[in-house]
């Protein structure tokens, strides 16, 4: 159940000491980004075998019934002879029909590491396959330590991870959606030389990329020095400038924050953290903010009553159903091609008949293809009523830009911002593969559908 909170605060008050109060298993280190399957959150965090707990309301946690390793993968101990069982800092993103976990093995105080990739298809029923290095250092002064994955999906439908730490710095790669390993090389964004810099994680709002990182020294309870730090650019890959404090070392409790995550529900933007509990002897616990974007800045804030949406859908993996036929949207034959049409079909299961919702910030979405990675699309940016919708590869248009209406509880209309128009079934049909186009609203069911989960 929501807990509301006393609503008076100092507006100048960004930090308040009012919160939604968390409780049951809170503790949690190195957070990875909290992330949704079916009705179940999951906070997976550094620990023996890599720790998790679960949350049907983001207020209550407890702990998960098992570690995702009880075997270490065979890998581990021939890189890191003297591997004690407890991996660093886990992310989790959903791809290619999979969630994958990525994961650092190290020894505290060396770049000697490497980061690590496993999948299983379903959180709540795991069945976890490990894959193996996705990247790894060697021990030199200068490398980018392969510690602190923390995986972003872009508005085109890319995935990138970035990682890194006090020796060579912060590092972004994209990764290869197929595989879950690099799909180029590694490009070296921000820090190195020793700077007291790691953790790192990127959102996006509008036309900037943000790169969030921890400052100062972790893991020392009371007595860390961890705060946290942002800088923006206009690319992916930097370069990132205008050093921001997005969080400071000590707010009341809470002390030496670190590890940002970003969970987008509902149109907000929730930001879980780990933080030291000052009254109660310094134990590691989860945190989450509300964050904001104002004058082209994050700032996050402890000052709201609940986890209700922000008027817009959440981010990620979809099927989307027509109220009238009851079939999926899908593209024609499975085609990864520019071009191929959008049409309704019944659901099989398929990732061609899978969408990615991606939020801009701005009340506009991405809804790319599962399977092969390209834009629900306007077709030829028309203007006209009865145009075809197909898949393009994205390039930022406002014919692949799209907002949600609820007309009724659980339905949805899916206009396009180029046109107006809203997605519909052509001539009302409740046929296999009749195709999807566009057509002015007129609140009738072949114009409504749902999201849910695949």
């Amino acid at each position: 159940m929501k807990r509301f909170l006393a609503a008076c605060c100092l507006a100048l008050c960004a930090f308040a000491a009012q919160a939604v109060t968390l409780t049951g298993l809170q503790n949690a280190h190195d957070p990875g980004t909290i992330t949704k399957d079916g009705d179940t959150y999951f906070n997976f965090t550094t620990g023996t075998g890599i720790w998790y707990s679960t949350s049907t309301d983001l207020i209550n946690w407890q702990g998960g019934p098992g570690p995702v390793f009880t075997t270490y993968p065979s890998w581990i101990t021939s890189k890191i002879p003297n591997f004690s069982g407890s991996f660093w800092a886990p992310d989790v993103i959903h791809m290619n029909g999979y969630y994958y976990i990525y994961y650092s093995v190290s020894t505290f105080g060396t770049s000697s590491s490497a980061i690590g990739v496993a999948r299983s298809a379903s959180l709540k029923n795991p069945a976890w396959t490990d894959l193996g290095i996705v990247v790894e250092s060697f021990g030199g002064s200068s490398e980018i330590n392969a510690i602190d994955p923390a995986l972003y999906r872009d508005h085109d439908g890319k995935v990138y991870m970035s990682y890194g730490s006090f020796f060579g710095g912060i590092g972004v790669v994209e990764i290869n959606q197929s595989t879950g390993k690099p799909a180029g090389n590694v490009t070296k964004i921000l820090g190195g030389g020793g700077l007291d810099m790691e953790a790192p994680y990127i959102a996006r709002d509008g036309g900037y990329y943000y790169l969030f990182v921890n400052r100062g020294a972790c893991c020392k309870g009371v007595d860390s020095t961890y705060y946290v730090e942002v800088q923006r650019a206009t690319s992916i890959t930097g370069p990132y400038s205008g050093t921001r404090t997005a969080l400071p070392n000590v707010d009341g409790k809470y002390k030496g924050p670190g590890h940002i995550g970003v969970l987008k529900q509902d149109g907000c933007n929730f930001t879980s953290i780990h933080y030291y509990d000052l009254t109660d002897n310094g134990n590691p616990k989860l945190d989450i903010l509300r964050m904001t974007y104002s004058g082209g800045w994050p700032t996050l804030t402890r000052n709201f009553t609940d986890f209700a949406g922000c008027g817009g859908m959440s981010d990620g993996p979809y099927v989307i159903k027509s109220r009238l036929s009851g079939k999926a949207l899908a593209v024609a034959n499975a085609s990864t091609s520019d071009g191929a049409m959008v049409q309704q079909q019944t659901y099989s299961g398929g990732r061609h008949q899978q969408w990615y919702l991606i939020g801009h910030g701005d009340g506009q979405y991405s809804i790319i293809n599962a399977l092969s990675l390209r834009s629900l699309d306007n077709w030829q940016n028309s203007t006209t009523a009865g145009t075809n919708i197909a898949q393009w590869g994205y390039w930022a248009g406002n014919g692949q830009q799209w907002s949600f209406a609820s007309p009724a509880s659980g339905w949805y209309t899916v206009k396009n911002l180029l046109s107006g128009y809203v997605v519909d079934v052509q001539n009302k049909s409740t046929a296999e593969n009749a195709q999807i186009i566009q057509w002015p609203l007129n609140s009738g069911s072949n114009q409504q559908w749902s999201f849910t989960r695949p």
